[in-house]
């Protein structure tokens, strides 16, 4: 069997080679459910991928003191 890659390429190829329209809709049909099992199986495989951590840790910003601000407002 052929790699879904390999699949969609030879699908792709052979709706472009196609001049009539009532071959081009099976083809089309093909190539959407094609598609969708590839799409599947990258968020399959992206949900097990093993995302780095951030190794920097955030600082906490303080909370913005009202009086100071209400003093350079005037």
């Amino acid at each position: 069997m052929f790699r879904m890659e390999d699949r969609i390429r030879k699908l792709c190829s052979q709706i472009l080679a196609t001049t009539k329209d009532e071959e081009i809709e099976p083809l089309l049909v093909e190539l959407r459910q094609a598609l969708r099992l590839h799409i599947e199986g990258l968020r399959r495989r992206l949900g097990s991928y093993p995302f780095l951590l951030e190794r920097r840790q955030r600082s906490q910003i303080p909370p913005l003191d009202h009086q100071a601000r209400e003093d350079t407002a005037k």
